[in-house]
């Protein structure tokens, strides 16, 4: 590997790095829950870049097998947070609807 493409892969993971932080942040401190699922699905994603460059800059070909792990761990987990928002919002809609109707009666 040439020094140029070392050097270029390290500040890239550096800024990867960076850009994690930003959307840990943002996944704590969103305001709506849709917010936090989308920046969770963003570090994932990151997560799996970086350990890819790494992979690339060690020359570790079994580091490619823990990236694609982490990947497939990564959608199931947006998978699930996605489900429990959808049930969290059909309840909400159960719940105002069984209000209205008794509002009704």
């Amino acid at each position: 590997m040439s020094d140029f493409l070392y050097k270029y892969l390290l500040v890239v993971v550096v800024i990867l790095s960076a850009l994690s932080l930003l959307s840990l942040l943002y996944a704590i401190l969103g305001k709506r829950f849709t917010d936090k699922i989308v920046a969770t699905n963003l570090l994932g994603t990151q997560s799996v870049s970086i350990i890819v460059i790494l992979a690339v800059i060690l020359g570790a070909d079994y580091v490619l097998d823990i990236s694609l792990v982490f990947a497939l761990l990564s959608f199931l987990m947006v998978i699930v947070l996605c489900r429990y928002a959808q049930n969290r919002i059909l309840e909400k809609r159960k719940i105002e609807k069984k209000k209205e109707e008794e509002v009704r009666e």
